[in-house]
């Protein structure tokens, strides 16, 4: 049978000084690792067929007690067969996944001309496209999300423009 940590006090854990990893005891598995300044709580765990450390936050923004209960939580997760760190790969990834929905169309529009302005002949093409973009776009939909803009919102802006100025509303 595994050796059971001793379960360290919340004073003995933050008298600890010296670089290392100390099993703080209460959940198997759980460590604090200190490295130069730095503390973290660690829980070490077997997901599958691979030992894995999940990073559970920084000493002492989580307290200990805060840092067990995560690690209970953790450790039920895997009893279950979740790997929880698959899950927050996946939670992160949809997060990016969501951010990037919500980028407005002038974030869009003008990250697109500082990445096509070395391309264009001189500088007056850059002005050019933000101009234009900022006189006819941005005041119909320039706020709006990438994700909301559809087919009448693109003819609601080239529709006025589009007999008198169709070198720019092509």
């Amino acid at each position: 049978m595994p050796k059971k940590a001793k379960e360290l006090s919340a004073l003995a854990v933050s008298r600890l000084k010296e670089p290392g990893r100390y099993a703080v005891g209460g959940v198997d598995g759980l460590h604090l690792r200190i490295i130069g300044n730095s503390k973290a709580w660690l829980l070490r765990v077997k997901v599958g067929d691979r030992r894995c450390d999940i990073g559970l936050g920084p000493y002492p923004e989580v307290s200990l007690g805060d840092a067990r209960e995560a690690a209970r939580i953790h450790r039920k997760k895997v009893r279950e067969g979740v790997d929880p760190l698959q899950e927050r790969q996946q939670a992160r990834a949809a997060l990016r996944v969501e951010r990037a929905k919500s980028k407005t169309f002038s974030d869009c529009a003008d990250a697109y001309i500082e990445a096509h302005k070395a391309g264009w002949k001189n500088a007056k093409h850059a002005k050019q496209w933000a101009a234009t973009l900022e006189t006819y776009v941005y005041p119909k939909f320039g706020s709006l999300p990438v994700a909301s803009i559809d087919t009448p919102l693109v003819q609601d802006v080239l529709r006025p423009i589009w007999a008198t100025k169709t070198e720019t509303a092509s």
